[in-house]
């Protein structure tokens, strides 16, 4: 199975991106499009402890 980069928070509808599997996850945009507020990559586990619910975006 193909690592998926594009993910999409449920909750939010904020845009992610994990270019390496079981990496870091980067914010790529706010549900309106705008520029997040910070670009620094995440752990899957602090995304989540966060409240973040991701999923495939397609």
């Amino acid at each position: 199975m193909a690592h998926v980069r594009d993910l999409i928070d449920v909750r939010s509808g904020d845009e992610f991106d994990q270019p390496v599997p079981f990496g870091l996850v980067y914010p790529l945009r706010t549900a309106d499009g705008a520029e997040p507020p910070s670009q620094r990559g995440r752990t899957w586990e602090h995304l989540t402890a966060s409240g973040r619910e991701l999923r495939p975006a397609s």
